[in-house]
């Protein structure tokens, strides 16, 4: 540690490939961030001569190199066993498909959770989704861990399950006993942040322009799911702003439009009048 109170941890891990390291590597070097950190890259799952190529890539980048061992633990193992052993007053998790789309990008994030005194978490996007049986009902908010800060005081006050497969980590994410509700059980409250620095309270997370919102056009930081989403048509558009925003998404699900009764559903609710408002 270089004396610096604020980490910025990205995963950097084996089985995807050098394309998503490259990617955020170029996102981090092309924008401007004043404020004083030290970047922790977690090397999962690597033998020592597997990072060669990595390491070419980070030639006059300063960072600080952390082992994980396996591929076990998905995004937040890695993340949790960090925040226990590394001596930082806040932490900034960026997953593996993290890419950096502003200056001043860890500024707003800080700002957010420093000078807000109810902060307790500020993420690039949030949702009110409820991602799975076992979830909460909608509305169901939640920080979305592909990019967010918290205070090392907070995240070890969480109580983290093990993390083994993938929903552990939407348990965590957005289950009954999320990393969010643990925050808000002790009175904090997330926050959305975008490009501008502008803090979302929860109520407000549809109209900030960040996920699955106004064409993500104040994204901060984006992933793969974000991604996804710019990437879709209309219909599967609709859909998601509807999973994450209204709680009301189409029987016409258009990741099942292989099936023909699916296209009819579509084809019927687009001659329907749509409902006023929410």
């Amino acid at each position: 540690m270089t004396g610096s109170s604020v980490a910025v941890v990205h995963l950097v891990r084996k089985s995807n490939g050098m394309e998503p390291f490259r990617n955020f590597l170029s996102s981090y070097k092309a924008y401007k961030e004043p404020l004083d950190h030290d970047l922790i890259l977690i090397f999962k799952d690597f033998n020592q001569d597997e990072k060669a190529p990595y390491l070419n890539l980070l030639a006059g980048t300063d960072f600080i190199p952390y082992d994980f061992p396996g591929d076990s633990g998905l995004d937040l193992g890695p993340y949790i066993e960090v925040s226990r052993k590394l001596d930082y007053t806040y932490f900034c998790f960026l997953n593996s498909f993290s890419e950096i789309q502003s200056d001043h990008w860890l500024t707003h994030l800080y700002n957010c959770l420093t000078n807000s005194q109810d902060a307790g978490i500020a993420g690039a996007t949030g949702s009110w989704e409820s991602t799975g049986a076992d979830d909460p009902p909608f509305p169901n908010p939640h920080i979305r861990t592909n990019g967010f800060i918290i205070s090392a005081d907070i995240m070890r006050h969480i109580e983290f399950i093990d993390i083994s497969t993938k929903d552990d980590a939407r348990h965590m994410e957005s289950g009954y006993n999320s990393i969010t509700r643990q925050i808000q059980n002790i009175g904090k409250q997330p926050y959305v942040v975008d490009q501008n620095g502008t803090c979302w309270a929860v109520i407000n997370w549809p109209d900030s322009a960040t996920f699955r919102s106004g064409n993500q056009g104040a994204l901060l930081i984006s992933d793969n799911r974000t991604r996804a989403f710019e990437d879709g048509d209309d219909w599967t558009q609709e859909y998601l702003i509807d999973l994450a925003w209204t709680g009301k998404p189409s029987k016409a699900n258009p990741f099942k439009r292989h099936k023909l009764r699916h296209r009819l559903r579509r084809f019927m609710e687009k001659r329907r009048p749509k409902a006023q408002g929410y």
